[in-house]
């Protein structure tokens, strides 16, 4: 996590989730001429967007603000894809002393999956913190089905 306060275009409210999924939206496509489309299959391209800043060697106070926007990109992709809803963690029902990023997504079920931390933590960790892995898991664990990998 950033060793600094975030500087995001909206507040991390669960009525914003969308808009912060669109400035990620919005800047691939201005500075890497990709549209991306809300669909499972364009989480591969969050993936290597995150892997290729990470080998360049920024640190996550550099990226923050673009990794969380990322991540809210991921939480979009649930919403839309897998029927989740945007929520604030404090409606989540953790058990306490648990904390997660200030806005996560609801699947059925009660499913609660942490898009935003996901991103953060494939930045950190790379390729072994699999943002399609993640996607897969926790939308199969909402609806019940076994996910296929």
């Amino acid at each position: 996590m950033p060793q600094r306060p975030l500087r995001l275009p909206f507040a991390p409210l669960p009525e914003n989730g969308s808009l912060l999924a669109g400035v990620f939206a919005d800047a691939v496509l201005k500075n890497d001429h990709t549209q991306l489309d809300y669909s499972v299959e364009s989480l591969g391209f969050v993936e290597q967007f995150l892997e290729r800043f990470r080998r360049e060697g920024l640190s996550v106070n550099d990226f923050a603000e673009t990794i969380f926007v990322a991540g809210c990109y991921i939480g979009q992709v649930m919403v839309q894809q897998a029927g989740g809803t945007w929520i604030r963690q404090e409606e989540a029902g953790l058990p306490e002393g648990v904390i997660m990023m200030p806005i996560v997504v609801k699947l059925q079920g009660n499913t609660v999956a942490d898009p935003v931390a996901k991103a953060f933590k494939r930045f950190h960790y790379g390729q072994g913190d699999s943002i399609l892995y993640f996607y897969k898991v926790f939308t199969a664990e909402a609806d019940g089905s076994e996910p296929s990998l």
